[in-house]
């Protein structure tokens, strides 16, 4: 039951059909590059929050008055 018959050929075995993967492909792998640039531009240069067990407990621990006040917009 098989047949080469062109026309039952799939659209993706094409030339058109290669170039549309091809495209797609070139687009998945340009995101991914501007996302972890992005990542290594903006996120990464941040701190890390510490939290060692000593460090919850000496936030969790402390007075209002010794705790940092969040600035209100």
């Amino acid at each position: 039951m098989t047949t080469d018959n062109p026309s039952t050929r799939s659209w993706f075995r094409h030339r058109d059909g290669r170039k549309f993967i091809l495209e797609c492909a070139v687009i998945i792998v340009a995101k991914l590059v501007v996302l972890i640039a992005i990542w290594y531009v903006c996120f990464r240069p941040f701190p890390r929050a510490d939290t060692s067990p000593a460090a919850v407990e000496k936030h969790l621990l402390a007075s209002p008055s010794q705790s940092v006040n969040p600035a209100h917009d």
